[in-house]
């Protein structure tokens, strides 16, 4: 009778074990970030830090002056599921909340007798939700993870722009606010995290 508890217990351990991953993660192969799970193998919380970008551009001529820089990160922090398909082979699905920011400037001077300047500049933040369906390929302590991220978010902010050549020449600025929604290529994330 201790021996058929024991091994009761045993077999229920073995089905829920603690695990962790780090690794990073791709959207686009263009924008990555970091992610970090933890929990057991059949569920885990996931945090991850991903499409951090940015970038400044200049470009100078005699009389033509074109500066241009933006950046972004997104954050999100989530609850995944999975279901062991094979030995190799699991399914994840899940939810993460979401939320990005991206800014973004443009300061065009044309000095020639033309005489132009422009300027614009973004702010957006924006909260989501996102859900996850994908799978996960195991080889050894390396987990190669893809997942599918259908999303629903809101977006809001401002703009700003100046324009030399308007009627009044004045700034003028916007408030942004809208939703988004949807299935896309660039709602695709692959991963490649360490187990421990």
């Amino acid at each position: 009778m201790f021996l058929g508890i024991f091994m009761s217990l045993y077999s229920v351990a073995q089905e829920t074990q603690k695990q962790k991953e780090v690794g990073i993660a791709f959207r686009n192969l263009d924008n990555f970030g970091l992610t970090f799970r933890s929990g057991t193998n059949k569920s885990l919380w996931r945090f991850s830090t991903l499409l951090v970008s940015g970038g400044n551009f200049e470009e100078t001529t005699d009389s033509v002056e074109n500066k241009q820089s933006s950046r972004g990160f997104g954050i999100g922090f989530g609850r995944e599921y999975r279901e062991s398909i094979s030995d190799k082979i699991e399914l994840r699905f899940g939810a993460d909340l979401m939320f990005s920011y991206n800014y973004s400037k443009v300061d065009f001077d044309n000095n020639s007798s033309v005489g132009r300047e422009r300027f614009t500049e973004r702010t957006t933040y924006q909260p989501g939700v996102n859900l996850v369906f994908g799978l996960n390929y195991l080889l050894n302590n390396l987990v190669f993870g893809a997942e599918l991220l259908p999303n629903f978010g809101y977006i809001t902010g401002t703009s700003v722009e100046r324009d030399s050549r308007s009627d009044d020449g004045m700034e003028r600025k916007t408030d942004i606010s809208g939703f988004n929604y949807g299935l896309s290529n660039t709602s695709a994330l692959l991963s490649l995290a360490y187990r421990f």
